[in-house]
This record gives structure tokens, sequence and C-alpha cells, in this order.
């Protein structure tokens, strides 16, 4: 099982060793937008994997019930959908977007624009309403970044539900 490492603005990865919990300091530069795994031997002669994260970031796993309406081409919400919520599962989250688990089939498409909601598991049940853009669909999930236009630079309620 390969452990995810976060690689921080200057391309840097704290890897730390499993065994015996030595730490080293290393520039993954060379690897970003190469490759994401890497097989590491530490001076103990432990090898293990890790996973570097490029992410600008910090997205947290979940599996939240949400729900999501998609927009035509004028920015309206499509007319004539047989179900206008359609349900799905946030898998992720960051400030700056999220992956969706689609509930049943879907007929989305890179640049297709939604309307998600969703409550936050937090005390407060947080209620999100975002505007997102599909950048990517992949085997079971839809990656989204939020729209910003229109919304706050900064959403307090879930940067600080996304606090490790």
């Amino acid at each position: 099982m390969s452990k995810r490492v976060r690689v921080n603005n200057d391309n840097l990865a704290a890897i730390k060793c499993p065994h015996c919990q030595s730490m080293k300091l290393i520039s993954v530069h060379k690897f970003k937008g190469l490759k994401h795994s890497l097989k590491v031997k530490c001076t103990c002669n432990n090898s293990f994997s890790v996973s570097l994260d490029f992410r600008e970031r910090y997205r947290k796993s979940t599996n939240i019930d949400a729900k999501y309406v998609k927009f035509d081409k004028d920015i309206r919400i499509v007319k004539g959908q047989a179900e206008p919520n359609l349900k799905c599962k946030v898998a992720d989250l960051s400030l700056s977007g999220l992956a969706l688990t689609i509930i049943g089939s879907h007929n989305l498409q890179v640049g297709d624009v939604l309307m998600v909601e969703f409550d936050l598991d937090d005390k407060a049940n947080t209620h999100i309403k975002r505007k997102a853009i599909i950048r990517v669909i992949g085997q079971g999930f839809v990656g989204c970044q939020f729209d910003e236009a229109g919304s706050p630079a900064y959403d307090k309620a879930l940067g600080f539900y996304l606090m490790p």
C-alpha cells in the first residue's frame, strides 16, 4: 500500500519511513507531471512506496450525499429532465473543487456546468450550494472545479471543515 505524501509549493516532499520513522525532505520537481508513485529506500534498508500529491490545495475524502443539476450551454438549468435533482455522493472535497460519485447512469461531459448541493457532516450541517465545471471524468467519478464567478473568494465554513 502506497502512502500519500503532499508536495509543497517549492516541490519538496517530506517522506517518513514507516519502519524507523526517520524523515527526509526531498526535491520532487523532476516528477511533476510525469510520475506520481515512487519506490523509496530508507537508510535503514526498508523499501516502501509513496504517492506524490502535487495538488495546490488540500483534499479531504468524504462520503456525503449530494444532488446536482446540469446547466445547458446558456447557463440555464436544463429543462425537461426526468429527475431535476440527480443524486450523487461527494467523494472528496477541496476549496477549489470536488470529486463526485454519480449514482446511476449519466450523460455528463468535460466542460459541463453543474449546480451541486450538499450538507457538510460538520456540527452545523453547513449547506453548500456551488456551481462547478466538470474537468475530468474517470472510472466511477467526476472531477469538478468550483466556478469562482459570483462566489466568495474564500468559503470560511468550507475552509474550517477542510482543516486536517
